[in-house]
């Protein structure tokens, strides 16, 4: 996961970040079993190593941390954040603001924490892994850890990061390179539902993509701090 390589996009028209430590040939975008082959591989071998790092096998995790990061994410899909009328009821703001906790209990929240804080010099490069992952598994037959997830279950959390009391409180007590990753991510997946025509909610993403460029520019803990701007710069040119 931390070779540097070349990277590319992973469909044609799709807007991708580009980060040093996750790297597709361009070449092997014209045979797709090679970038999808490369794909899997940085998902096993990332896997691999959560498996090795103490904290990790101190939970005796079943099935390993893929299997168990798996379920985590099917639960999440499950039950998703409220991101319509969320201010109608208070009630639906506290929910909101605890919704990870409300979903996946304390146990899997502070291990979640653990990969973020421990892991934080990896995070930009694995943002990229799974979105990578998710952009090709309409393209790649499943061969080893899957992540599978479509856009359309995404959606919601993308919403809730970028537009709701609940999203922003809890973004905000992240630090600020996690912060800014779950938020640039969220605006390619809205990005993407724009021109699939899955935005039903009809979210701008003007504002937040303004704020988030700005915040951007005086951020020095991001390696891909000037592709995540360029990207960035190309979906605002487009709204």
């Amino acid at each position: 996961l931390k070779e540097a390589g070349e990277n590319t996009p992973a469909a044609s028209g799709q807007a991708v970040i580009v980060v040093p430590e996750v790297k597709a040939p361009a070449a092997a975008l014209k045979s797709g079993g090679d970038v999808c082959r490369e794909n899997q591989e940085k998902l096993k071998a990332f896997f691999t190593y959560l498996d090795r790092q103490d904290y990790i096998v101190s939970r005796q995790l079943p099935g390993g941390s893929s299997e168990h990061l798996s379920g985590l994410v099917a639960r999440l899909l499950k039950t998703p954040p409220f991101v319509m009328q969320e201010t109608d009821s208070l009630l639906r703001v506290i929910q909101n603001r605890a919704h990870f906790y409300r979903v996946l209990g304390k146990k899997d929240i502070l291990l979640l924490r653990d990969i973020l804080q421990k892991e934080a010099e990896m995070m930009e490069s694995t943002f990229a892994l799974f979105y990578q992952t998710m952009t090709l598994q309409e393209k790649c037959k499943p061969d080893g850890p899957r992540l599978q997830v479509s856009l359309q279950e995404l959606y919601p959390y993308a919403v809730y990061f970028l537009n709701t009391l609940g999203g922003s409180a809890y973004l905000m007590r992240r630090d600020s390179r996690i912060r800014a990753l779950t938020q640039c991510y969220a605006i390619l997946l809205i990005d993407e539902a724009n021109q699939r025509r899955l935005n039903h909610l009809g979210l701008d993403i003007r504002p937040p993509l303004d704020l988030l460029l700005k915040d951007m520019q005086n951020m020095t803990n991001l390696t891909g701090k000037e592709e995540y701007i360029a990207t960035l710069t190309k979906i605002r040119a487009k709204q």
